[in-house]
């Protein structure tokens, strides 16, 4: 039994080992970010160090963010918010790829901040882009991507008592 049991335990050592070294190699960066984008992640890592992880304990307690700090406005500033929106309304018109990045080193400094990004930046102005009318992307866009507005989303199913 205690041969079993040994070797059993050096069989999921190995296979541990080999395992993490696949995963290592498999997904490393290197494969999918290209030189701007390791840069991208660089300059919003150093803005989300300085502009974010600072506070993010207080934000944890006050369950809010100060709004003498100005954080979003701050955020648009540095153009994070409309990373994925058309110029033409202020926003960057890059890919995804730069949304997860931003989104990814945001939520290192500070989860709560990273999930409140997500919402305005993703759930919100990703619909107004995708699903707005000509003149409602020109109304709100321009704001939100600024950081001058901050952006929610809300739906309602008619007869279904579903609100969110």
């Amino acid at each position: 039994m205690q041969k079993l049991f040994g070797m059993r335990s050096l069989t999921t050592s190995i296979f541990r080992n080999q395992t993490k070294a696949l995963c290592a190699s498999s997904f490393s960066t290197s494969v999918i970010l290209d030189d701007t984008h390791k840069q991208f992640r660089e300059s919003v890592a150093q803005f989300a160090q300085e502009n974010i992880a600072l506070h993010a304990s207080d934000f944890d307690k006050t369950n809010s963010i100060p709004r003498e700090l100005n954080l979003w406005k701050l955020m648009g500033d540095f153009n994070l918010h409309g990373i994925t929106a058309p110029e033409e309304y202020g926003g960057l018109g890059l890919g995804y790829l730069y949304h997860c990045i931003a989104l990814e080193e945001i939520s290192r400094a500070s989860g709560a901040v990273g999930v409140s990004y997500g919402v305005h930046s993703n759930v919100c102005i990703n619909q107004l882009v995708n699903q707005g009318t000509p003149a409602q992307k020109q109304k709100y866009l321009p704001k939100l991507i600024s950081g001058d507005c901050l952006g929610a989303l809300a739906m309602s199913e008619p007869n279904g008592n579903f609100f969110i």
